[in-house]
């Protein structure tokens, strides 16, 4: 406060200037006719995810991941995993919900947004948010689990609902143990392996079979995803079963080659050197780029209704792939000719 304006006012004056500067630098900006209260009290409980956005309580766990291990790409091309679906909530935490709503928006300084949430909380107040009924809110949540690059769409359009006996839910996915097994099988990562070539990888032959040989020892892979108030929960795991070989080019007969495993303990085989296909390859890398060879797993997915991995038990899923690559170069092979005597 300038000097000559203190000079000016009485000591209650004064006293009074002060509290009111104090006050409205406590309180805030304000949005028709309401306070903003950037600072939600120490009881209020947080429920929102880092974005802003109300938080799913859905919970994954998964085995220890490889290094290299990537999330797992589907048999079927058309399947993404679920972007969002309605969790029930108790009365008591919907009103922590529209509380940390409504204190977030105030951090925002979003007037509009923060003018909607008081006057929902001030709706809910009125029917006590039916504390003590029999029933629950469905929520809407996002799929905190959508592997990077997943643009799965939420389509359902209301935000919540309460629903008690004979009450229809909203339109739209509620959270199921199924839906669970889905979210699961998202985020479930697999490993790779090399395979051996003969001819080695930077020494194949042209119109010479290359045999390809797969000794590695590989864990059954799992992934768990619960909703703990409900006690709700679906195990997803992934068992290797099969190789797919892929010349990379189509200059090869043939140009990809399926064998099964052969397990022995927790060792997965191939050797293809007695199989009935075996790439060959009929035009040499010389001179241009080499040849991206693919090997890839299969692996037989299965989930149970469960928390707990349960390897080769359950329903069926889509098939899981995972993929190895490696550069091949081929070179014509050099025939050597005897001089006559």
């Amino acid at each position: 406060m300038p000097k000559l304006l203190i000079r000016r006012l009485g000591r209650g004056a004064l006293a009074s200037a002060v509290a009111v500067a104090a006050l409205s630098a406590a309180t805030g900006p304000a949005y028709a006719g309401r306070t903003i209260h950037p600072k939600p009290p120490q009881s209020s409980t947080t429920v929102l995810n880092k974005d802003g956005e109300i938080a799913s309580r859905v919970e994954t766990t998964t085995s220890p991941e490889e290094t290299g291990s990537k999330p797992i790409t589907s048999s079927d091309a058309t399947w993404t995993p679920p972007p969002c679906w309605y969790e029930p909530f108790t009365p008591e935490e919907f009103d922590a919900l529209l509380l940390a709503k409504y204190y977030k928006a105030g951090a925002d300084h979003s007037g509009t947004v923060y003018d909607y949430y008081y006057q929902i909380r001030s709706k809910m107040e009125a029917i006590h948010y039916h504390k003590g009924d029999k029933g629950s809110w469905l929520v809407l949540v996002r799929n905190e689990n959508l592997p990077p690059g997943s643009a799965a769409p939420c389509s359902s359009t209301t935000s919540w609902q309460w629903t008690g006996p004979g009450t229809p839910p909203p339109p739209g996915p509620v959270i199921t143990a199924k839906m669970l097994s889905d979210v699961a099988y998202g985020a479930t990562k697999l490993s790779s392996r090399q395979v051996t070539l003969s001819p080695a990888a930077g020494n194949q032959k042209v119109n010479l079979a290359t045999y390809v040989k797969f000794d590695h020892p590989i864990n059954p892979v799992w992934a768990t995803a619960q909703l703990k108030a409900l006690n709700l929960a679906a195990t997803v795991v992934a068992v290797p079963s099969a190789l797919h070989i892929d010349a990379g080019t189509s200059n090869a007969d043939p140009q990809s080659c399926n064998y099964s495993f052969t397990p022995s303990g927790a060792t997965y085989q191939v050797d293809s050197s007695s199989a009935a296909c075996n790439i060959t390859y009929r035009k040499a890398t010389t001179g241009g780029a080499p040849y991206t060879f693919k090997a890839q797993i299969t692996w037989n997915v299965t989930w149970t209704p469960t928390a707990t991995p349960q390897p080769g038990v359950g329903e069926r899923m889509n098939d899981g792939y995972s993929t190895s690559e490696q550069a091949v170069a081929v070179q014509e092979i050099e025939a050597v000719v005897k001089p006559t005597s």
